[in-house]
């Protein structure tokens, strides 16, 4: 039987339908929405609130002017962007090099003066940290910084202290060899380099074949510029840089693989500088100076840099800045000419414990003079402080320094090291980023480090050796004399210092 059904019956039917299930859910429609509404305007006020978080803080960075924009350029650019972001005041401090260390100090015992984060050279945390005036690393600073991200070496050298986390990684530093590698591959010099020394010429891997090449380049115009080069330019200048840059070579002769300390023993503080090993090292330092310019002993490291990119020398020794430099410097002519390798090792080295040199080859490498970012354990903020110290060595922030020379920022991460694109437009090929990268990466993935001074006194230890090896340079005391000498003086400062309290310190400085 067929149903009829009229068009009022079928209008009432549909409001009843209407009513009972279009209206409510209609209704639940709205409802949603403005609860997701409320909750999108709740996102945004807890944004709004983050972003002002701090309004009305203040901390003060204190960080070294070194030269031009290096290591303080970034803290003042992003003390800017992060007051802005957040609402916290961000005073940047920047004294010159040698007035740091006695600006820092003067804070720690005057109440007037409060620097909140310190930015340094590791060796100057020595101090700080040996007389407990830096705040650990809290979880949730690693958390955020991602602490897992930070190569072994960093973690477990300059960044710690008695094997607990302290320092935040702001740079990475790590010496290296850059090379011209087009002269290297010429086949000209390839054939006159194997019947003067009977080998190939290739990038050197010890130091012995570093000084047949320096030899090899020196004094000729081997670029046909109508200029005559030389075969290497290092670090003479007294001072810091090149105090490290003798520590740096030495370490090939007398920082063994199977021994955490160098500069001294590690049960007594007893200097180890004027070792059979040191002086060797100190005898082939000077020996190498004839195959340089003969301003060597004035040079330093901005003009080693210079010397290089400027296609006056076929060789230099010098931190990972040189890689940026050499590719958007717009005083560079080397551009995509330059090779980089691990440093030269050393056919033997010498083994302080048994007094004998150990017949093999030893090829440590060298990150002195890293800067890292202390939060003051007197810091009237210590959480704001984190918040920038974390916001200035996040992987983010640093993956783009590490692609400016200007910066002096190296890598220090697994991140740094992964993503070729973050290069592209730093004047960098794609072949020369990985052999760039992959040599830093070779150099830091060592497990026979050489690393700072980092106990109370470092600053005294390290200007008297810069005046005796400079004496020696310039041929006014015999290398094992100046040497000799120089440990005379370091257990003058350690007995000065208190000898029971360095062998402590010292032995926390090496994570012992």
């Amino acid at each position: 039987m067929k149903l009829s059904i009229s068009k009022k019956q079928k209008t009432d039917a549909d409001m009843r339908y209407l009513n009972k299930f279009i209206k409510p859910l209609a209704s639940l429609i709205l409802l949603l929405s403005i609860v997701g509404c409320s909750d999108k305007e709740k996102e945004n006020e807890t944004e709004s609130a983050s972003l002002n978080l701090f309004e009305y803080r203040a901390i003060t960075v204190i960080v070294p002017n070194v030269g031009g924009r290096t290591i303080r350029g970034p803290v003042l650019d992003e003390a800017k962007l992060f007051s802005e972001k957040t609402g916290a005041s961000v005073r940047v401090v920047t004294p010159g090099w040698k007035s740091t260390i006695g600006k820092i100090k003067e804070s720690l015992t005057d109440p007037k003066i409060n620097f909140d984060i310190f930015v340094i050279i590791t060796s100057w945390g020595g101090s700080l940290l040996g007389e407990n005036h830096i705040e650990p690393i809290p979880e949730w600073v690693k958390e955020k910084i991602e602490w897992k991200d930070v190569l072994p070496v960093y973690k477990n050298s300059i960044l710690s202290w008695g094997n607990k986390p302290y320092g935040l990684p702001y740079d990475g530093d790590c010496v290296n060899l850059y090379y011209r590698k087009d002269i290297f591959a010429n086949n000209t010099n390839q054939e006159k380099f194997f019947k003067k020394f009977g080998y190939k010429l290739t990038p050197p891997t010890t130091w012995d074949m570093y000084e047949d090449i320096a030899k090899f380049f020196d004094g000729w115009d081997w670029d046909d510029d109508g200029k005559i080069e030389h075969g290497i330019a290092e670090n003479r200048l007294r001072g810091y840089g090149s105090v490290l840059q003798f520590f740096t070579r030495a370490a090939a002769y007398a920082k063994h693989p199977d021994d955490k300390a160098y500069y001294f023993d590690i049960a007594t503080m007893k200097p180890r500088i004027n070792n059979p090993g040191f002086v060797e090292a100190f005898e082939d330092y000077i020996n190498i100076m004839k195959y340089g310019p003969k301003e060597m002993l004035n040079l330093q490291t901005d003009d080693i840099r210079k010397s290089f990119i400027s296609g006056d020398v076929a060789m230099a020794i010098d931190w990972a800045d040189m890689g940026p430099m050499a590719v958007n410097s717009d005083i560079s002519v080397v551009k995509d000419r330059v090779g980089y390798a691990a440093l030269p090792g050393y056919d033997r080295v010498y083994n302080n414990k048994t007094k004998k040199w150990d017949s093999q080859y030893n090829n440590p490498s060298s990150i002195a003079g890293n800067w890292t970012i202390l939060v003051n354990k007197d810091s009237k903020d210590k959480k704001l402080a984190f918040e920038f110290a974390a916001h200035m060595t996040s992987p983010i922030l640093t993956k783009k320094l590490i692609t400016i020379g200007w910066t002096g920022i190296n890598p220090s991460r697994y991140s740094h090291f992964e993503d070729m694109s973050d290069w592209d437009g730093s004047g960098f090929s794609p072949s020369d980023t990985r052999e760039y990268l992959n040599t830093i990466s070779k150099s830091l993935d060592n497990e026979n480090v050489m690393v700072d001074i980092r106990i109370p006194g470092a600053s005294k230890y390290y200007d008297v050796a810069g005046e005796y090896i400079d004496l020696a340079l310039k041929g006014k005391m015999e290398p094992k004399e100046a040497l000799d000498k120089i440990s005379l003086k370091w257990d003058e400062i350690t007995d000065s210092l208190g000898r029971k309290s360095q062998i402590q310190l010292y032995k926390k400085s090496v994570n012992y």
